[in-house]
């Protein structure tokens, strides 16, 4: 796979359809309802943590499986169904539509890989890897805590950064 450009887009508003209802499914609705997406799921069933976005009125749920033409809304869409040909069917659909979609397997299927994301005050950063999430989780790790040292650093020297 060759690498991938880094872009970073305005999801505030938009609405965005995660198929499958997973905890891979629940983890990116976390991540694009942070940057103010409108999340709906559709999937037959629902991960705790998906019921509970529900419930407290967070995403869009339609319990039912995918349909060919559920992408035609969409501004971004995950494939995160537990069935690689479902998955591989929404990421030509979105291809033809020239919709962006990440395939959680096989990822390869997809238009973007989606990161693990740091965002403090006005700072993102995203990390991916092709082969390891592990790996790009631990760098997350890394500079999140090497941010949280550096912004005590700068409240202890009351300096400003510009």
């Amino acid at each position: 796979m060759a690498p991938r450009f880094p872009l970073y887009i305005d999801l505030n508003g938009n609405n965005c359809i995660i198929f499958g209802g997973g905890d891979k499914a629940a983890n990116r609705a976390e991540v694009l309802l942070q940057f103010g997406a409108k999340v709906t799921i559709i999937s037959p069933t629902l991960c705790t943590k998906l019921r509970d976005m529900e419930e407290n009125g967070l995403i869009r749920y339609i319990p039912r499986r995918y349909y060919r033409g559920d992408c035609s809304s969409c501004y971004l869409c995950v494939a995160a169904t537990n069935n690689d040909a479902i998955n591989i069917a929404i990421s030509d659909e979105c291809k033809a539509k020239a919709v962006a979609v990440n395939v959680t397997h096989p990822s390869a299927f997809g238009t973007f890989l989606f990161p693990t994301v740091i965002t403090e005050q006005d700072i993102t950063i995203s990390v991916v890897s092709t082969k390891n999430q592990k790996i790009a989780e631990r760098v997350r790790d890394l500079i999140e805590e090497e941010i949280s040292v550096f912004h005590k650093a700068m409240l202890n020297d009351d300096a400003v950064v510009e």
